[in-house]
């Protein structure tokens, strides 16, 4: 029989200081110059203590709709991913003949740069020449056609949908492998014992892929309120702070030669992102381990 290897302590030497060098130092080195006024027009760096967080919060700030932004988008995108994500390997769990092509498909968009996939809609919401406007012109729809990334009212459920669309096929791989944990026996017995489609998916189903419910909640909302290269290639923030996120709002201090403040900005998502994941993993888990 072999015995498990007993390594000795000096094996995390290595570990710990590359997560010391790379990790922990440059984090304690950003809260360090969020409390100072450190900017490309002077020489010193002073301590101003709070007063960049202060004028991030300031009431009348345009840096709350930024936050605003940044939790709808992080929020709404979850949802819409785990929602279209469970339905799309619910479909594909069925035993179609064609599930390992149409699971390459819709994971394929994942695989894609997000610059690579900010330059192709960008085409596609093109006011003008656009492939979105285009077709609905030759449905007849062309009332319905819209500048879609710089008219307030769409700018942002454009971004909302081509983030959908990139990660929805990542969803669908996590929970599509939680649903073929489950036995059939369990939907054969609750057939028997009457249970509908309904209730078989909520005494059944999704309790048991609970555990991956809870990878793609926390994923896709340390994602969503990560997101930058996305919106930075399809509306640079536009129209006007429409889709200015905190990420956003990071580059544009920093490239204003505003340091400090730029810092502080990468403090409060730091923080922001943390809490909101920590919190609702500790909700769902508590909620999972009380109906276990």
């Amino acid at each position: 029989m072999n015995q498990s290897k007993v390594y000795p302590m000096s094996f995390l030497l290595l570990p710990l200081a590359v997560y010391i060098l790379f990790f922990l130092l440059p984090s304690l080195y950003s809260f360090y110059y969020s409390l100072t006024d450190w900017n490309t027009y002077t020489d010193r760096v002073r301590f101003v203590g709070l007063a960049n967080f202060a004028d991030i919060f300031a009431q009348g700030s345009d840096y709350w709709k930024y936050l605003n932004n940044t939790v709808v988008f992080a929020l709404i995108t979850t949802m819409l991913k785990n929602m279209l994500g469970l339905a799309l390997a619910i479909w594909l769990n069925e035993g179609l003949k064609s599930v390992r092509v149409l699971r390459t498909i819709f994971y394929l968009p994942v695989t894609i740069s997000p610059l690579i996939i900010g330059l192709i809609f960008s085409s596609v919401f093109d006011a003008n020449q656009g492939l979105l406007n285009a077709f609905l012109g030759w449905l007849g729809l062309g009332d319905w056609t819209q500048a879609w990334l710089i008219d307030v009212r769409f700018a942002m459920a454009s971004v909302i949908s081509v983030e959908t669309w990139k990660y929805v096929g990542f969803n669908m791989i996590i929970y599509l492998a939680g649903l073929q944990t489950i036995s059939r026996s369990y939907y054969e017995a609750a057939s028997i014992d009457g249970a509908g489609v309904w209730g078989r998916f909520r005494r059944i189903t999704l309790p048991l892929i609970m555990p991956a419910f809870i990878i793609n909640l926390i994923l896709n909302l340390i994602n969503g309120f990560k997101v930058f290269d996305l919106i930075f290639v399809l509306t640079k923030g536009g129209p006007g702070n429409t889709t200015e996120v905190l990420n956003t709002a990071v580059f544009t201090e920093f490239s204003s030669g505003r340091y400090g403040t730029s810092t502080a900005f990468g403090v409060v998502l730091f923080l922001l992102t943390t809490v909101v994941a920590l919190s609702t993993l500790s909700l769902l888990t508590r909620r999972s381990e009380a109906e276990a």
